[in-house]
């Protein structure tokens, strides 16, 4: 019974430094407000507030810390995304990341859109918004705002962004790591008392 409860802690401290490996992805979550204002076609309300997140893998940051990844044609990997503003609401699979801009190593500006790809669109398939189609779309710059345009109104609705960031907690590999070794020497120590005792 000790020896098989010994074999469980030593296994399960192996998985923790297994999983301290694996720990090295770091998932940033972007939190983000419009508001419609007067630059709107007349066909939105003014003062409708939408809001949405989306996550991306750090990974994705240039090795300098510096510079623009992405385009708004092919899109970036997108972990989660989620953006609802007038009753209208977008997710990871339609829509995407389209561009991030990093400066000393922190996201400084980005671009999101939906996927929807009206013929008069061109090939801009995650920054068209304004040629209107038989679907809702939409598309955000973290420096400029968001526009959206249904097919059931004319013109876009269109309001300024405000945005933070948030990084999603990972547990540090090299605590993980540490705990790992801990539980290993801990139950090495009960076997081998267990066995003097014995």
């Amino acid at each position: 019974m000790t020896i098989q409860r010994t074999t469980t802690r030593i296994t399960a401290a192996l998985a923790l430094l297994a999983s301290a490996m694996a720990a090295q992805a770091g998932p940033i979550t972007v939190d983000f407000t419009v508001t419609s204002n007067d630059v709107s076609n007349p066909a939105w309300e003014r003062g409708v507030t939408g809001s949405g997140y989306f996550t991306l893998d750090d990974a994705l940051m240039p090795v300098s810390g510096n510079g623009l990844v992405g385009n708004p044609i092919a899109g970036l990997p997108t972990l989660d995304l989620f953006f609802t503003w007038f009753g209208v609401s977008f997710d990871e699979t339609t829509a995407r990341i389209g561009t991030l801009s990093f400066t000393d190593g922190v996201l400084s500006n980005w671009t999101i859109g939906g996927s929807f790809l009206p013929s008069t669109c061109g090939f801009l398939r995650y920054a068209c918004t304004s040629s209107g189609g038989g679907a809702p779309d939409f598309d955000a710059l973290g420096s400029g705002g968001a526009a959206l345009t249904d097919g059931q109104r004319a013109g876009l609705a269109y309001g300024p962004i405000r945005w933070s960031v948030r990084g999603t907690a990972v547990p540090e590999p090299n605590m993980l790591a540490l705990l790992g070794v801990g539980f290993v020497a801990f139950a090495c120590m009960r076997r081998r008392r267990a066995r003097q005792a014995s």
